[in-house]
């Protein structure tokens, strides 16, 4: 069951300009008209949640979970708003898989993400003729082609394997592919054309989803109760290149430059469900904070590291606008990182760095890492 295509032969996502891929939502239309990402009706997770259920992965959800492309460019269309924060009605979900075989088994997740639907749908549908009253919602396990849970070997996988020479080798044959994390019969569960679609999608789509000015990001930071995952949000690998994508260039709700609607970064494992944004890490800086990260399939490391690279360079080559404002005083290495961010923007007009303590040291580090490639018209 498809819900934004019918097709799904892994035909390459069309190109789109780098400057307007993350500000425009002509790069999202594309990557949905492929067929290779799905995106899930809010109401419908709402619903399933009540009912106490388990979700599905993508192959065996209803039709009536899935948005077509049709409805939601309809949808957008009718709240047309001349306003510069015009947001699209997507929402995507940060999140550490559960377990190797299914990201939710016993649902508490489900329950986490549609409780927060529920309170926030107020604010997405509250502006009148501009609100949405259905928002479109990213999840991986449902929006993309997985494999079958229950074939799930436990036995081929890192964990299993004794530390040190036998772990270390089977992670090579990971990566060379002689080896299949949760083994071969796990690996042959998907058909050839769902495995090149899944890897479309997460080769050429992934960034989207996160990175984008006009989506909305929900991260849940916290493991859900009773887990037996040792490995919590900020110390695993996908979410630490989900998060520093998505807190890139998204506006905040009280940005003097056109502020969004609504809150587009939400942490569900803080009280208030808003989390200190972080200052940008520059590509180097990434490979080394995911040093030190946990990646459930060993062979991860290098394709998020490559992922995030072009992210970063695409998204700061682009970007016209960046709003640092009130932010957490950043130390020097903080402003080292974000010297070298600064040298990929081609066509930065404002910088906004008011309110945020930013110190003689950190303030001489920052200008020194500046070089002629920075394009940089007022801070």
């Amino acid at each position: 069951t498809m819900g934004c295509a019918a097709s799904t032969a892994a035909e390459p996502v069309s190109p789109i300009d780098s400057i307007e891929r993350y500000t425009k939502p002509e790069s999202i239309w594309a990557a949905l008209a492929s067929g290779h990402v799905a995106l899930i009706r809010m109401n419908w997770l709402i619903k399933h949640a009540k009912a106490a259920g388990v979700l599905p992965r993508r192959q065996d959800l209803p039709q009536d979970a899935f948005f077509t492309l049709k409805q939601l460019k309809r949808m957008y269309a009718k709240n047309y708003t001349e306003s510069p924060s015009r947001l699209l009605p997507i929402i995507a979900i940060s999140f550490c898989w559960d377990t190797p075989a299914h990201p939710d088994p016993t649902g508490k997740q489900l329950k986490t993400v549609a409780a927060t639907l529920e309170m926030e749908k107020k604010k997405y549908k509250e502006y009148g003729l501009y609100g949405y009253s259905e928002m479109a919602v990213f999840w991986d396990w449902l929006s993309m082609h997985q494999k079958d849970p229950a074939l799930f070997d436990a036995s081929e996988t890192p964990e299993a394997k004794p530390e040190g020479p036998e772990r270390a080798a089977f992670i090579e044959d990971l990566k060379a592919k002689r080896k299949f994390f949760g083994g071969e019969q796990y690996e042959l569960s998907r058909p050839v054309e769902e495995k090149e679609s899944f890897n479309v999608a997460l080769k050429e789509t992934m960034d989207l989803w996160y990175a984008h000015q006009l989506t909305s990001l929900y991260m849940l930071t916290k493991l859900p109760e009773g887990s037996q995952r040792t490995t919590g949000y900020d110390e695993s690998g996908w979410t630490t290149y989900e998060r520093c994508s998505g807190e890139l260039i998204k506006k905040s709700a009280h940005s003097p430059w056109g502020g969004s609607k609504w809150q587009l970064v939400l942490d569900l494992g803080a009280d208030d469900m808003i989390s200190p944004r972080r200052w940008p890490t520059d590509s180097d800086g990434f490979v080394q904070r995911i040093e030190s990260k946990k990646f459930t399939n060993g062979s991860d490391k290098d394709a998020v590291a490559a992922l995030y690279r072009k992210t970063i360079t695409n998204v700061l080559s682009g970007v016209h606008e960046l709003d640092f404002r009130k932010m957490t005083p950043p130390t020097v290495q903080d402003a080292k990182e974000l010297g070298r961010c600064l040298n990929l923007c081609e066509n930065l007009n404002s910088l906004n760095l008011n309110e945020v303590g930013l110190n003689d040291e950190a303030c001489a580090v920052l200008f020194s890492t500046l070089t002629n490639e920075a394009h940089l018209e007022r801070i």
